[in-house]
Protein backbone atom coordinates (compact mmCIF):
# COMPACT_ATOMS: atom_id res chain seq x y z
CA UNK A 1 0.00 0.00 0.00
CA UNK A 2 1.17 3.51 -1.23
CA UNK A 3 2.13 5.86 1.82
CA UNK A 4 -0.63 8.64 0.56
CA UNK A 5 -3.03 5.32 0.61
CA UNK A 6 -1.80 4.78 4.07
CA UNK A 7 -2.48 8.67 5.60
CA UNK A 8 -5.80 8.64 3.97
CA UNK A 9 -6.81 5.31 5.94
CA UNK A 10 -5.46 6.53 9.25
CA UNK A 11 -7.13 9.79 8.36
CA UNK A 12 -10.37 7.83 7.37
CA UNK A 13 -10.40 5.66 10.15
CA UNK A 14 -9.70 8.17 12.63
CA UNK A 15 -12.58 10.18 11.69
CA UNK A 16 -15.25 7.05 11.55
CA UNK A 17 -14.46 6.23 14.27
CA UNK A 18 -15.25 9.54 16.40
CA UNK A 19 -18.75 9.58 14.08
CA UNK A 20 -19.56 5.95 15.30
CA UNK A 21 -18.56 7.00 18.93
CA UNK A 22 -20.86 9.94 18.67
CA UNK A 23 -23.48 7.73 16.98
CA UNK A 24 -23.19 4.96 20.09
CA UNK A 25 -23.61 8.55 22.20
CA UNK A 26 -26.94 9.23 20.29
CA UNK A 27 -29.58 6.97 22.21
CA UNK A 28 -27.75 7.23 25.97
CA UNK A 29 -26.38 11.03 26.58
CA UNK A 30 -29.18 13.53 25.73
CA UNK A 31 -26.77 16.41 25.20
CA UNK A 32 -25.26 14.56 22.38
CA UNK A 33 -29.12 13.85 20.95
CA UNK A 34 -29.82 17.25 21.13
CA UNK A 35 -26.27 18.39 19.69
CA UNK A 36 -26.51 15.90 16.63
CA UNK A 37 -30.52 16.74 16.08
CA UNK A 38 -29.65 20.34 16.52
CA UNK A 39 -26.82 19.58 13.64
CA UNK A 40 -29.01 17.85 11.05
CA UNK A 41 -31.96 20.42 11.34
CA UNK A 42 -29.77 23.37 10.75
CA UNK A 43 -27.53 22.02 8.47
CA UNK A 44 -30.10 20.11 6.11
CA UNK A 45 -30.70 22.49 3.81
CA UNK A 46 -27.06 24.01 3.30
CA UNK A 47 -25.18 22.72 0.22
CA UNK A 48 -21.79 23.64 1.98
CA UNK A 49 -22.32 20.72 4.09
CA UNK A 50 -22.27 17.79 1.13
CA UNK A 51 -18.72 18.42 0.59
CA UNK A 52 -17.40 16.33 3.88
CA UNK A 53 -19.53 13.20 2.89
CA UNK A 54 -18.53 13.51 -0.70
CA UNK A 55 -15.24 13.48 0.26
CA UNK A 56 -15.95 10.52 2.62
CA UNK A 57 -17.53 8.73 -0.47
CA UNK A 58 -14.34 9.48 -2.86
CA UNK A 59 -11.82 8.05 0.22
CA UNK A 60 -14.15 4.77 0.14
CA UNK A 61 -14.63 4.38 -3.45
CA UNK A 62 -10.86 4.78 -3.55
CA UNK A 63 -10.35 2.03 -0.93
CA UNK A 64 -12.63 -0.36 -2.69
CA UNK A 65 -10.77 -0.36 -5.69
CA UNK A 66 -7.80 -0.19 -4.59
CA UNK A 67 -8.54 -3.30 -3.17
CA UNK A 68 -10.09 -5.11 -5.85
CA UNK A 69 -7.43 -4.03 -8.15
CA UNK A 70 -5.03 -7.13 -8.73
CA UNK A 71 -1.12 -6.64 -8.69
CA UNK A 72 0.50 -8.79 -11.06
CA UNK A 73 2.48 -11.42 -9.28
CA UNK A 74 6.08 -11.05 -10.45
CA UNK A 75 7.63 -15.26 -10.47
CA UNK A 76 10.54 -16.08 -8.80
CA UNK A 77 10.97 -19.23 -10.60
CA UNK A 78 10.57 -21.03 -13.73
CA UNK A 79 8.21 -24.15 -12.84
CA UNK A 80 8.89 -27.15 -15.34
CA UNK A 81 6.31 -30.06 -15.24
CA UNK A 82 7.41 -33.12 -16.08
CA UNK A 83 6.45 -36.91 -16.05
CA UNK A 84 7.31 -37.72 -12.10
CA UNK A 85 6.01 -34.19 -11.10
CA UNK A 86 7.01 -30.21 -10.73
CA UNK A 87 10.70 -28.73 -10.91
CA UNK A 88 10.82 -25.09 -9.72
CA UNK A 89 13.89 -23.44 -11.08
CA UNK A 90 14.43 -20.23 -9.09
CA UNK A 91 15.13 -17.24 -10.91
CA UNK A 92 18.71 -16.89 -8.56
CA UNK A 93 19.86 -20.68 -10.01
CA UNK A 94 19.68 -19.08 -13.69
CA UNK A 95 21.31 -15.89 -12.67
CA UNK A 96 23.98 -18.29 -10.88
CA UNK A 97 24.43 -20.42 -14.01
CA UNK A 98 24.15 -17.17 -16.34
CA UNK A 99 27.00 -15.64 -14.29
CA UNK A 100 29.25 -18.97 -14.56
CA UNK A 101 28.99 -19.15 -18.21
CA UNK A 102 29.76 -15.41 -19.42
CA UNK A 103 32.39 -15.83 -16.59
CA UNK A 104 34.30 -18.44 -18.88
CA UNK A 105 34.92 -16.45 -21.48
CA UNK A 106 37.74 -13.85 -21.60
CA UNK A 107 37.70 -10.35 -21.33
CA UNK A 108 35.14 -8.97 -19.08
CA UNK A 109 35.42 -7.81 -15.60
CA UNK A 110 32.89 -7.55 -12.38
CA UNK A 111 29.86 -9.73 -14.37
CA UNK A 112 26.59 -9.25 -12.98
CA UNK A 113 23.95 -11.57 -14.59
CA UNK A 114 19.95 -11.02 -14.18
CA UNK A 115 17.23 -12.66 -15.14
CA UNK A 116 13.45 -12.82 -15.56
CA UNK A 117 10.82 -14.52 -16.83
CA UNK A 118 8.09 -13.69 -19.53
CA UNK A 119 5.20 -15.08 -21.10
CA UNK A 120 7.20 -17.87 -23.33
CA UNK A 121 10.57 -18.36 -21.97
CA UNK A 122 13.39 -16.29 -19.84
CA UNK A 123 15.25 -13.19 -20.71
CA UNK A 124 18.78 -12.60 -19.06
CA UNK A 125 20.82 -9.58 -19.16
CA UNK A 126 24.52 -9.59 -18.35
CA UNK A 127 26.32 -6.21 -17.31
CA UNK A 128 30.12 -6.14 -17.06
CA UNK A 129 32.77 -4.24 -17.90
CA UNK A 130 35.19 -5.50 -20.87
CA UNK A 131 38.95 -5.13 -20.95
CA UNK A 132 40.22 -2.28 -24.00
CA UNK A 133 41.84 -5.29 -25.71
CA UNK A 134 38.40 -7.11 -26.84
CA UNK A 135 36.42 -6.94 -29.83
CA UNK A 136 33.16 -6.38 -27.82
CA UNK A 137 30.90 -7.27 -30.55
CA UNK A 138 32.47 -10.71 -31.38
CA UNK A 139 32.76 -10.98 -27.16
CA UNK A 140 29.30 -10.06 -26.71
CA UNK A 141 28.05 -12.84 -29.38
CA UNK A 142 30.17 -15.51 -27.72
CA UNK A 143 28.70 -14.94 -24.23
CA UNK A 144 25.29 -14.87 -25.82
CA UNK A 145 25.66 -18.06 -27.00
CA UNK A 146 27.74 -19.56 -24.40
CA UNK A 147 24.63 -18.80 -22.14
CA UNK A 148 21.74 -19.25 -23.84
CA UNK A 149 23.43 -23.51 -24.55
CA UNK A 150 24.11 -23.41 -21.22
CA UNK A 151 20.72 -22.38 -19.16
CA UNK A 152 19.03 -24.47 -22.20
CA UNK A 153 21.25 -27.52 -21.81
CA UNK A 154 21.49 -27.17 -17.97
CA UNK A 155 17.40 -26.30 -17.10
CA UNK A 156 15.50 -27.21 -19.67
CA UNK A 157 14.31 -23.97 -20.16
CA UNK A 158 14.23 -22.05 -23.24
CA UNK A 159 16.04 -18.70 -23.00
CA UNK A 160 14.27 -15.80 -25.08
CA UNK A 161 17.38 -13.59 -25.26
CA UNK A 162 20.51 -12.89 -23.54
CA UNK A 163 21.07 -9.03 -23.44
CA UNK A 164 24.55 -8.13 -22.76
CA UNK A 165 25.47 -4.54 -21.53
CA UNK A 166 28.96 -3.29 -21.48
CA UNK A 167 29.19 -0.35 -19.10
CA UNK A 168 32.72 0.83 -19.00
CA UNK A 169 35.74 -0.31 -20.37
CA UNK A 170 38.59 -0.69 -18.26
CA UNK A 171 42.64 -1.58 -18.73
CA UNK A 172 43.78 -4.98 -18.79
CA UNK A 173 46.24 -5.25 -16.09
CA UNK A 174 49.59 -7.15 -16.66
CA UNK A 175 50.94 -9.05 -14.73
CA UNK A 176 54.18 -8.30 -13.69
CA UNK A 177 57.29 -10.86 -13.49
CA UNK A 178 59.82 -10.23 -10.69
Amino acid sequence: MKLVDRIFLWMYSFFIGIISFLFILVPINGKVYAWTSFYFEKYRMNAQNIVIPVLFFIVSMRFIFSGIKKQPVKSNSVIKHTEYGEVKISMEAIEGMAHKSAKVVHGLKDIKAIAHQENDGVVIHIKSFAFSDINIPEIATIIQKKVKEHIEQSTGVFVKEVKVTIDNIVLASKKRVE
